[in-house]
């Protein structure tokens, strides 16, 4: 609408042009301080946005998310504390940068009301409204006040064409309701922090963000093109008590999971980082009926684990409890108590053994040759394939087959390709070990390493835990080392013969140490002087190196398996789920539901004497 001319009685035409002028300022000057706020779209969520890079020297705070898009390098956290999540490289901050990038055109393309400035801003009281430089702008020589005048809602936009900075200890202030979040500095280069500065709003730099050390941002800091640099800094805007309870999102094991190996860990993931103090044994147990089971307690990222101080109990059922003891890092506490509960495997040792084939009649197979020095004693059939040099036999004596590349010692090969591929195949089950075995006594299982192991600081004890039939498998990714001395001793009915050490490159046994097991090596295998070895040394590309040893091929002795059928003359298959114990001469077995038919097989004749119901079990006693 056109202002409409006012005449004042008795007044001068002049003095109505007067008054027109002064109607006319008025659009000008409500324009200035009705900014709409400038869109981040999903930038919003990002405290700190980069293009290349985010750096972060010393212990920094980012309140709010962490990006870098299309670059993919964060780094300085820890000991930088990210209170969000970090999106490197990834979709989300991918399409956060878009985002930003409409936003900073959005603002640099606004021009109705713009209010032209230049130079140091410091020392000034600014009012809401849209503010333009062509080229840098500052806050050096005082602090910058920004005046809402009353309006929470008021938006502040700078625009310049080339840099911002501020200068050490300068601040932004302020006042009359305005709020860092509707403040956007849009900057046409780089923007630099001084040391200890306080900055309030949004900065949108076409370039680079330097925060120095100790400046505090109250606001975002979101570069479009360049690198993020921090240096013991604050950024972001305040963010809301956290008043949400965590919960536990998942479990390892499952509720209700059966076959549950004895020496597994017990893990519970968060929804959100949880405070380390409070995870601790008295609020996160392991029981077996009321009976608390002893273990130690750990926290990695937002997952818990409990692990107990030795092998559970075959064929048990155990209930875990995580109570309301723990708390996130804002202190809430879970809302109840969060219990689940697992079953053990019925058998000590899950694996099932590893079939040699046609190498199972040799105590040494190698790929290109065999070299003995001293007086070696090899008890087994010695060979090779495809190469065909054996040295040092005699004074080495094999008492055995010596097959130099011939057609029995190259099926020998194949079959021990097939037998390592199982060995190192296997993942169901598989412990995670790692360095030194040595001083440890380990239940029968898989254990997998993705590097070495050695047996240094100490012997390793095999313990089968009465059962004969229990199978060790190691898988590991590099070499086999034991030093001088050490020594694999076998308890509880263990078996040399039911011992696999798959090695992913060579292995080297010390001298004099004492070996148990087969050895299925994907390159060489060296036993220095004087060392033993019950088992098998098998090579599969490289050469077998003896010195003045003694090589042995295990036999399986005392073995006893339970068959059953369903009808006296059917066909007798091995029982699921059996236990048997060598010591009391029992095999204990899940009742089926129906009429069963046992019978033992043994490489020993064994007659069986009783057999009783217990609880939801069959116990065989035999002779």
């Amino acid at each position: 609408m056109l202002p409409v001319p006012l005449r004042l009685k008795g007044t001068a035409p002049g003095l109505t042009c007067l008054l027109l002028a002064a109607a006319l300022t008025f659009p000008h000057q409500f324009a200035t301080a009705g900014e709409a706020p400038v869109a981040l779209g999903s930038a919003g969520t990002f405290a700190v946005l980069a293009g290349s890079t985010v750096t972060s020297t010393g212990g920094s705070m980012v309140n709010g998310d962490l990006g870098v898009s299309p670059g993919t390098a964060v780094t300085g956290f820890l000991p930088g504390v990210v209170n969000g999540a970090i999106h490197a490289g990834d979709a989300i901050a991918a399409q956060a940068q878009l985002d930003l990038t409409s936003a900073y055109n959005d603002a640099a393309g606004r021009t109705v009301g713009a209010i032209t400035l230049a130079g140091n801003l410091g020392g000034q009281t600014l009012t809401p409204g849209l503010y333009k430089s062509t080229s840098s702008l500052e806050i050096s020589s005082g602090d910058l006040t920004l005046d809402a005048q009353g309006d929470a809602n008021a938006v502040f936009i700078f625009q310049m064409g080339s840099t911002l900075t501020t200068t050490a200890g300068r601040q932004v202030i302020l006042s009359g309701g305005a709020q860092a979040a509707n403040i956007f500095w849009q900057v046409g280069s780089s923007a630099t922090l001084g040391t200890t500065s306080v900055m309030k709003g949004n900065i949108l730099a076409l370039a680079s963000i330097t925060l120095t050390t100790g400046a505090t941002l109250e606001g975002r800091a979101l570069a479009r093109t360049a690198a993020v640099t921090l240096d013991a800094n604050t950024v972001g805007l305040g963010i809301p008590a956290d008043t949400t309870a965590p919960t536990v999102s998942s479990t390892d094991p499952v509720n209700s999971a059966t076959g549950v190996a004895i020496n597994k860990n017990i893990a519970a993931t968060f929804s959100e980082a949880m405070d380390p103090a409070t995870i601790s044994v008295a609020n996160f147990t392991l029981r077996q009926g009321a009976t608390p089971v002893a273990g130690t307690v750990t926290y990695v990222g937002t997952t818990a684990t409990f692990a107990p101080a030795s092998a559970l109990a075959i064929n048990t059922t155990y209930t875990v409890t995580i109570t309301t003891g723990v708390k996130d890092l804002a202190g809430n506490p879970l809302l109840n108590n969060f219990a689940w509960s697992f079953s053990t495997a019925a058998t000590t040792a899950g694996q099932a053994p590893v079939p040699l084939g046609s190498a199972d009649t040799f105590a040494v197979l190698a790929g290109s040759t065999v070299t003995s020095t001293g007086g070696t004693t090899v008890n087994g059939d010695l060979g090779l394939s495809p190469g065909t040099a054996v040295t040092g036999f005699p004074p080495g004596v094999v008492n055995g087959a010596i097959h130099a590349g011939d057609a029995i010692a190259a099926q020998a090969q194949l079959d021990l390709t097939s037998a390592y591929n199982d060995a190192a195949g296997r993942t169901v089950g598989a412990i995670t070990v790692a360095g030194n075995l040595g001083g440890q006594t380990l239940t029968p299982g898989l254990y997998k390493s993705t590097s070495s192991l050695e047996i240094s600081s100490g012997d390793l004890t095999l313990d089968a835990q009465g059962d004969a039939n229990a199978v060790f498998i190691f898988q590991m990714g590099s070499t086999l080392t034991t030093t001088a001395g050490r020594q694999v001793i076998l308890s509880g009915g263990a078996q040399a013969a039911n011992i696999v050490w798959q090695v992913g490159s060579s292995a080297t046994l010390g001298t004099t140490s004492g070996f148990k097991g087969n050895i299925l090596a994907l390159t060489s295998i060296t036993v220095t002087t004087g060392a033993t070895v019950e088992g098998r040394l098998l090579a599969r590309n490289g050469a077998v190196t003896l010195d003045a040893n003694t090589i042995t091929i295990p036999t399986a002795t005392s073995s006893v398996v339970l068959q059953s059928a369903a009808a006296v003359t059917g066909t007798y298959t091995d029982a699921l789920g059996q236990v048997p114990n060598l010591a009391t001469k029992t095999i204990t077995v899940p009742r089926s539901g129906s009429m069963e038919f046992y019978r033992i097989r043994s490489n020993t004749a064994v007659t069986i004497t009783t057999i009783t119901i217990s609880a939801g079990n069959v116990v065989i006693t035999y002779n």
